[in-house]
């Protein structure tokens, strides 16, 4: 998926991005690329999990700003953490097969938010 996007650079980005000769939007774009759930929760001692943290700091930070389904969250959450614990028992460096289960689920939690979500729309026409 691709966005357009105008943000503010604040001048400590800005300097830092002039000192180092790195567009911000190169950063950010490499930011964004770090963002995973499946790499972060099959990854629980790689050092690339660190954008990730942010997004789920930010979640919890912000809690209330966001409507999420609690119930689907905590239904795919735990199935996550059950298939991770399970492929971790059968082989603990696997990490790309956790990476792949992981993102298998992630998609289906995502399917089934689209749906909830394409019901409560056609619901209430």
């Amino acid at each position: 998926m691709e966005t357009q996007m105008n943000i503010n650079i604040p001048e400590d980005l800005s300097i830092l991005c002039t000192i180092y000769q790195i567009k911000p939007e190169t950063l950010v774009q490499l930011f964004v690329d770090k963002v995973s759930f499946p790499f972060y929760y099959s990854n629980t001692t790689g050092n690339d999990r660190w954008a990730t943290l942010f997004f789920v700091n930010l979640l919890e930070l912000h809690d209330s700003c966001y409507q999420v389904d609690e119930e689907l969250e905590e239904q795919y959450l735990r199935t996550l953490t059950q298939t991770l614990l399970r492929l971790l028992e059968i082989d603990r460096k696997d990490v790309v097969k956790k990476e792949e289960e992981a993102r298998k689920i992630m998609r289906q939690w995502y399917k089934a938010v689209l749906s909830k979500r394409a019901e409560y729309l056609t619901d209430n026409l």
